[in-house]
């Protein structure tokens, strides 16, 4: 619990430090960007199910070239609870993402990120996890041309591999995770 508190005020000093900066784009952190993420999750595991995935995404630009600081929360709502763990409790994520490829209509980003979510045995409730990400966005409200807000509109996949905090003896397509759905702009709003 102790390590669950710490992860997280020093998470949330990090945001808040990132957000009081923001207003000078000139900072290390520039402007927050909110997103909503809503979409579905399936592991590679054999006997997995597609659950439902609720994600909020709190991106930082920073002022290295094409790296973005992200927080997530994210939790499978109406996952069942099969095996024992807490299939519905939140996961909070955090970490680097660093932008390869940008393009007019996509982008591919690559993430090293950390994981505090659910254990994947029954021993402890909740465990750290370190985990790649490759990330493959389609940005639909630039194909559509959509105007203000809508422009940011993106569907989004993205393929994790959890490198660190599975059990030993894990084998390597279990701990492939796929995540799609649709990027949601919240704030900032545009005009």
């Amino acid at each position: 619990m102790k390590r669950m508190l710490g992860t997280l005020v020093a998470a949330g000093g990090l945001m808040l430090g990132g957000t009081s900066l923001a207003t000078a784009q000139e900072g290390f952190f520039h402007s927050p960007v909110f997103v909503a993420q809503p979409g579905i999750i399936r592991s590679f595991s054999s006997g997995a199910s597609t659950e439902f995935n609720a994600r909020f995404v709190t991106a930082i630009p920073l002022a290295i070239d094409r790296t973005t600081l992200v927080g997530i929360i994210q939790w499978t709502p109406f996952a069942d609870n099969g095996a024992g763990g807490k299939a519905n409790a939140p996961a909070f994520v955090y970490g680097p993402v660093v932008n390869l490829l940008n393009e007019k209509y996509w982008s591919f980003d690559v993430d090293g990120l950390f994981a505090y979510g659910p254990a994947a045995t029954g021993k402890s409730d909740y465990t750290h996890k370190f985990l790649f990400e490759g990330d493959f966005s389609l940005k639909l409200g630039k194909m559509i041309n959509a105007k203000g807000q809508w422009n940011s509109l993106n569907a989004y996949a993205m393929l994790a591999y959890v490198v660190s905090g599975l059990p030993s003896g894990v084998e390597s397509r279990d701990r492939m995770v796929l995540l799609s759905g649709l990027s949601l702009p919240l704030a900032p709003w545009k005009k």
